[in-house]
């Protein structure tokens, strides 16, 4: 007598198969670690930078999607494991999926949320975009400034280096013209030997 299908184990996988399982379940591990250690570039430093009043704010838009995405990773090293070890039924997989649905459906309702919140608080505090600073591929969090004064053509080669001298100049409480700002990028540029 078999038992019923939600009972039943899985074909048990081979070893290169189980050495696949657990490669990639590694690979999720790093990810969720990293999505976790970000938490808060992810979410709350938006918010942080712009009450402070900071000089520009990279606004990430996926960051409640990452982090659900790193609560999935961590449910699919869940499965990973009992398969290699040869104890995952059908049921389980059929309770993973109603929780990765449930999961993914809260990242996606929670970006869809934050981001209206995170667009308000910009122009709240009277931020504006600034393309010259946002990168060029889809998945770059878009840069706004508290000034427009600060946003300068020519200056994405050079935006790591300002960005990091704009939190320097934060710190000691200067508060930056757009002439030190204008002259700085161009100081960056120099250094590094490139003119866009």
């Amino acid at each position: 007598m078999t038992a019923p299908k939600d009972k039943q184990k899985l074909p048990q996988l081979s070893n290169m198969e189980k050495l696949g399982a657990i490669t990639c379940s590694f690979a999720l591990l790093l990810m969720a670690v990293f999505t976790f250690c970000e938490l808060d570039y992810l979410t709350f430093n938006i918010f942080k930078r712009v009450l402070s009043g900071s000089y520009y704010v990279e606004a990430t838009k996926i960051g409640a999607f990452l982090i659900s995405g790193a609560f999935i990773a961590l449910c699919l090293i869940y499965l990973m494991a009992l398969r290699v070890l040869d104890k995952l039924t059908y049921k389980m997989v059929s309770k993973v999926t109603k929780i990765f649905s449930v999961i993914a459906f809260i990242g996606i309702a929670c970006s869809l949320i934050m981001w209206p919140i995170i667009n308000y608080q910009l122009d709240k505090h009277n931020y504006s975009y600034c393309f010259f600073y946002t990168g060029s591929n889809m998945f770059s969090s878009p840069v706004y400034v508290k000034d427009t004064k600060y946003c300068f053509k020519g200056s994405r080669s050079v935006k790591k280096e300002l960005f990091a001298w704009f939190d320097e100049q934060e710190v000691a409480g200067v508060e930056l013209t757009p002439l030190e700002v204008k002259q700085k990028i161009d100081a960056l540029k120099e250094k590094k030997g490139t003119d866009w």
